[in-house]
């Protein structure tokens, strides 16, 4: 197993923010979340094509302190869970849930083996990418290629139904659940807007003009973080997004699936091109 190096750093330059810690050595991290009950990070790895069938891919797991990391904790070893191309990650209780081209696969977090595999080809799904829980437990799914979102309800059975099916949706990729009023928000790929979908299905623009969104999280603020996959930046809208938008983070290498680790107050940030992930304390209110 190969070792992870450790870099600390402390950016000076954008308020009160300062990186917390930096892990290097990953292979094309897609996603990086925190888990609310224990504090262990996890990560995914495409470490290949996003496209491709190749077994290649794996879910890292970090240590709460940000120490100690299990390189290959789910997949990437022989006769284990095969993983492809994991992208968008989600913890519900003690599960992991994790997008692999056309399929959710989901697992347990404590015996690391694979519980369930939610079958989306067969409404040709093409390229699954985030994924988001709900406070009733269902899960909103993107499929970038298609302009499609999708509900998943675990507890019917890993039930699929289409949540959202629209070429307004501009190639969907990072997906949040709107804590207050439980609207889906959506950042999108192709048409580089911030979405908002309402209870009735309708879809409105909160933000236009941008470029290559990939990760959507909020804080415990209310405050709306986005990443630009290829202008390397993460903005920061206030009021759950309707608000001002600023650049909170620029300069960064390809930051993808970003996430909020409310417990701490920290944006964790994986690196894409640059194989790293990074924790960047969030300012005070």
């Amino acid at each position: 197993m190969r070792k992870l190096i450790v870099f600390l750093f402390f950016w000076i330059g954008i308020s009160t923010s300062a990186w917390a810690f930096t892990l290097s050595k990953f292979d094309l991290p897609e996603s990086f979340i925190a888990d609310p009950q224990d504090g262990a990070y996890y990560v995914s790895n495409m470490n290949g094509s996003p496209t491709e069938k190749d077994g290649n891919g794996y879910i890292s797991k970090i240590g709460a302190s940000g120490g100690i990391v299990i390189q290959k904790f789910i997949g990437g070893k022989p006769d284990e869970a095969v993983l492809n191309a994991p992208k968008g990650l989600a913890l519900i209780g003690k599960e992991i849930f994790v997008t692999d081209i056309d399929t959710v696969k989901v697992f347990d977090k404590e015996t690391r083996k694979e519980v369930a595999i939610v079958d989306l080809s067969k409404q040709n799904a093409k390229f699954l990418n985030d994924i988001t829980p709900d406070a009733d437990g269902n899960l909103y799914v993107s499929d970038m290629d298609t302009n499609r979102i999708f509900r998943i309800s675990p507890r019917k059975n890993y039930e699929v139904k289409i949540f959202k099916d629209s070429p307004l949706l501009g190639h969907p990729n990072g997906v949040v659940v709107n804590p207050k009023s439980r609207n889906l928000m959506v950042v999108t790929w192709e048409s580089g807007q911030i979405l908002e979908i309402d209870s009735a299905g309708g879809i409105h623009c909160l933000k236009r003009g941008l470029t290559r969104l990939d990760g959507v999280d909020y804080d415990e603020e209310g405050n709306l973080y986005v990443s630009s996959f290829e202008k390397g930046e993460i903005y920061k809208i206030s009021r759950m997004g309707r608000g001002t938008l600023s650049t909170f983070l620029s300069g960064l290498t390809t930051p993808a699936d970003i996430s909020c680790d409310r417990r701490r107050k920290e944006l964790l940030i994986p690196s894409m091109k640059a194989g790293a992930v990074t924790t960047v304390h969030l300012p005070k209110k």
